[in-house]
């Protein structure tokens, strides 16, 4: 602790040339108003309009399962679930039901999660247009901290919920996680708990045991209200005061604990494998203390912070550059310094393993801690990770008027928890303006190297059952031998070349007009590309792009299928033209431009993000990737070694024999219905795949080329880009359309109902009610509503009544390709001795909405968040993506007709859409059990 605290002192005196002195607290945003009341509750009010007339109202507990006895295991979690379940002001489901009938939709805008340390709630997107609705929002925080009702019915009730949630996340990783916890950190109170629980306590607890453990632990001095949006603050904060201050103390006041994580000598060994581990986790950790909150709130503990972050990148570089060999022992790895738990933060590294290179792959970590332990990092990688930082940092900046409401919120809540400093994006820039460019290389590596110790080492292999996984024994021999070897210093590098060498011909507009309907400049090049404007302020520093075209897989015969799929990753991973990806990163350094494309059924796509500086260079390298993808052996090997290790991890995973089942059964078990694993890898060639992406991309003019933010098509600079970019590329007159072959749902009642061995006792279920229905948006939006009162019935009959699951996921939605279809998909987990008895609760409440309707309330809360969803979507650019891609696309006006079809839909019409669906008769059920 003390060495982290002296370099924090030499980094400000190399760097800024001052006078050793205290830490100096750092300044508080000025456009947040923070405050704490007499009782001990603290507040945080911000005015923000990201979206307009919609605020957020957070409460913070700095209270979790940490705090649990052995008796109360998973009551932390469990009072977070009662928090919607009543309480003094809003009784049974009240907060539920009435801030749904407003358009803020539970699960959505309504949540909450409780973690070691923490547990924190939210009413997100609340509308501001009624004072009483903020009234309300405001009681509910006052609730929530001091007034949960927790009455025994509801507490039986939830009982069911939580075993549900605790059956459907009893997965590999959970396991591995817990297990991992208990062995690397041994008599720690984190190895102790499980956020989720005991299922032996949770079906037996007492109710005073709930109740007393919330009086206990839920107070005003251990709570922070936080409040961000389009508000008055002066107004806001006079009500926060006068609610607020009558919440009383904690009568049986338990101290809060913050449990530090013990050191060790010589290293901690953790091992733990699993037959459903999809995939291998090596982990090599260096704990030390956590710097005290006063000093990771100065100026000091800001810069070391920033260091912090340039040694993540750094070492991000590092893995990137060799995880891209083909003989790479790993497909992942990384390491960063950040907090571990508690109090302890950590140097910890993670490497994700290739298939019986496990031991390898253990050496290849440590060899790498060694060499950054020994040598630091150069002088070059630094001055790249700074470039990236400060790009980061102005673009925050630039971006500074358009950041979203639940981005400031978490930010007060993170001051508050974690003591995160917050001292607003102005104050950051100009801050890392100053400091970056004289922060030296060598006091990076002095500080880095402080963070690898020989005391307080945790190693770790968690994950697959395999005999090539190394033993205690040999991790620590492994440990040991790396100290000794010999290792090269890095080398300094420079990389200084253009992204393209030749610039095109330049095409021109060859016809430009304006859609009044939507908003859009429309161009048509030259060369017979169409280019749609659509200029928004929604991002100060943002730009999006969107090309599609049709066609897709529907294109490509049956047998050249498996290179297709994959063709689209292995493009973008070879790079293009003359660079490979390592080298097109390092083009970009210090540059916001994101490019991915793919070939999907039955279109091909490009999509891209920009800031407004880099627009060019996106256009560029969109031009590139038309013109000149890549071949390149050694990357190919390795991206195929890495996708194979996926599906290799994959089929471990006992969910994967039930979607892989839901694929084929509802497909028809068509031919080309393919199941992407590591046989059929096998069938994958690189040279067809290259040549598929260059038959799907060969001719741009057969794309709507969308882009949408702040971009203005009057600008002579952008104007001239894209007729370079854009205009310069070749094209063909032809014009081309997706192919029909043939893949339908199937007709009439279909079931597949097979056993899978696996460890968890859950039945996994989906249905899906299939139809023939006419493309178009008042049909897209009865179906839609059909799946969202669905999902409100579920959450009452199938969660709340029967306890049955943790949760129901619906969806109903129209296809019109290949032809126009009406689709409504419900899927959930249960306990196999209730799966029949829910399965029946799924129909009959399709069926009551057939024979009887919608119930009001339920209609009146969907069309409501509905509203609210579509008020909050039109300011936000990747909506507009999707507007102009059905307008242009599909004929339908999301901007003129949208909310009329929204305000039009009735219960007459949800009944109907949903009876015209269900005479049909085609209904699907997959269900997988656990064999017995």
């Amino acid at each position: 602790m003390k060495k982290l605290f002296s370099l924090a002192v030499g980094f400000i005196l190399a760097v800024g040339g001052l006078q050793a002195q205290a830490p100096q607290p750092l300044q508080m945003d000025p456009q947040v108003r923070m405050g704490v009341l007499d009782n001990g509750l603290t507040y945080y009010i911000r005015h923000n309009e990201q979206p307009k007339e919609r605020c957020e109202f957070h409460i913070a507990q700095a209270v979790g399962a940490i705090l649990e006895e052995d008796h109360q295991d998973g009551l932390a979690h469990f009072l977070e679930h009662m928090a919607f379940n009543g309480t003094e002001h809003f009784p049974g489901k009240m907060i539920i039901d009435y801030f749904e009938s407003i358009g803020v939709k539970f699960g959505t805008n309504i949540n909450a999660y409780t973690s070691f340390d923490e547990t924190v709630y939210r009413l997100s997107n609340v509308p501001t247009y009624r004072e009483s609705i903020l009234d309300s929002a405001l009681l509910v925080m006052h609730d929530w901290s001091c007034a949960i009702s927790l009455l025994g019915e509801e507490i039986d009730d939830e009982r069911g919920v939580i075993r549900e949630e605790w059956s459907t996340g009893n997965t590999a990783s959970r396991r591995m996680y817990a297990n991992g916890l208990e062995q690397k950190y041994p008599g720690s109170q984190y190895a102790k708990r499980d956020v989720i629980g005991d299922t032996a306590v949770i079906n037996n607890f007492s109710y005073q045991a709930l109740r007393d453990y919330y009086h206990l632990w839920y107070g005003p001095d251990l709570q922070t209200i936080v409040v961000v949006g389009d508000i008055d603050v002066d107004a806001m904060e006079k009500k926060m005061i006068a609610l607020f201050s009558t919440i009383p103390e904690r009568k049986t006041r338990g101290v809060r604990t913050l449990y530090p994580i013990e050191g060790n000598k010589e290293p901690i060994v953790a091992f733990y494998t699993d037959k459903e581990a999809q995939y291998t986790m090596l982990e090599a950790e260096f704990k030390h203390p956590s710097l005290p909150r006063e000093i990771r709130l100065s100026d000091q503990g800001y810069m070391i912070a920033m260091v912090n972050r340039l040694i993540g990148t750094m070492i991000s570089y590092r893995m990137q550059e060799l995880v891209v060999n083909p003989n790479a022992s790993f497909v992942q790895g990384g390491g960063e310094y950040g907090k571990l738990l508690g109090v302890t933060d950590a140097f910890s590294f993670l490497f994700v393993p290739k298939d019986g290179k496990e031991k390898e792959a253990f050496t290849d970590m440590l060899t790498q801690i060694e060499k950054i332990k020994r040598y630091g990092f150069t002088t070059s990688e630094l001055e790249r990770a700074k470039t990236d930082l400060l790009s980061s940092y102005e673009k925050s900046y630039n971006e500074r008027n358009t950041r979203e409401n639940i981005s400031f919120a978490r930010e007060c809540y993170r001051h508050y928890l974690d003591g995160e400093p917050m001292p607003g994006i102005e104050w950051e820039y100009e801050y890392a303006k100053m400091i970056l460019p004289q922060l030296p290389v060598a006091l990076v590596n002095e500080l880095v190297k402080a963070y690898i110790t020989d005391e307080n080492v945790v190693l770790s292999y968690l994950g697959k059952d395999v005999p090539t996984a190394p033993s205690k024994e040999e991790m620590l021999a492994i440990y040991n031998n790396v100290k000794e070897i010999e290792i090269e210093a890095p080398v300094e590098e420079s990389f200084d070349r253009q992204l393209v060498e030749t610039t095109p011909k330049a095409g021109k507009i060859k016809k430009e007009t304006f859609n009044k309907e939507i908003g859009t400049t429309e161009w048509t090049l030259s060369n017979g590309i169409r280019v749609i404007i659509k200029t928004t302020d929604f991002k100060s520093d943002e730009i999006l792009m969107n090309m599609t075209s049709e066609g897709g897989l529907s294109k490509i015969a049956v047998e050249d299928l498996p290179s297709a799929m994959l063709a689209g990753t292995i493009v973008s991973s070879n790079g293009v033209g003359e660079f490979n990806n390592i080298d097109l990163q390092k083009i970009f350094t210090g540059k916001h431009v994101n490019l991915n494309f793919d070939i999907d059924e039955y279109s091909e796509y490009m999509a891209g993000s920009s800031n407004v500086k880099d627009f060019e260079m996106m256009l560029q390298l969109a031009y590139l990737y038309f013109t000149s993808p890549r071949k390149d052996d050694d990357t190919y090997n390795s991206i195929m070694s890495m996708v194979e290790t996926t599906l290799a991890a994959r089929e471990a995973n006992p969910q994967t024999a039930f979607s892989d089942s839901i694929a084929m059964t509802t497909t028809n078990h068509h031919e080309r219905t393919m199941i992407l694993n590591t046989e059929l890898l096998k069938r994958v060639s690189q040279d067809r795949a290259i040549e598929l992406f260059k038959e799907r991309f060969a001719n741009p003019a057969d794309f709507i080329v969308t882009f949408v933010g702040n971009i203005d098509p009057k600008d002579q600079a952008t104007r001239d880009a894209i007729c370079t970019w854009l205009g310069g590329l070749k094209t063909k007159k032809a014009r081309e359309h997706f192919v029909d072959n043939g893949i339908r749902y199937p007709k009439g009642v279909v079931k597949n109902y097979f056993e899978q061995e696996m460890h968890v006792n859950t039945a996994s279920n989906r249905i899906v009610y299939t139809g023939e229905m006419e493309y178009n948006l008042a049909n897209r939006l009865n179906m839609r509503a059909i799946g969202d009162i669905l999902s409100i019935r579920y959450l009452e009959s199938i969660r709340e009544k029967e306890g049955g699951s943790y949760g129901v996921g619906v969806a109903g939605y129209i296809a019109d390709e290949p032809i126009a279809q009406a689709i409504l998909l419900m899927q959930f987990d249960t306990d196999p001795e209730k799966q029949e008895k829910l399965m029946g609760i799924i129909h009959k409440e399709v069926m009551d909405i057939v024979n009887d309707g919608p119930r009001a309330d339920d209609l009146q809360k969907v069309k409501g968040n509905m509203l609210n969803g579509y008020v909050e979507d039109m300011e936000d650019n990747s909506f507009w993506n999707t507007v102009l891609d059905r307008y242009y696309n599909d004929k339908l006006d999301y901007v003129n007709d949208y909310r009329p079809a929204i305000e039009n839909i009735t219960a007459e019409s949800v009944q109907a859409t949903l009876k015209a669906l269900v005479e049909q008769g085609n209904v699907i059920e997959v269900v997988m059990s656990p064999k017995k």
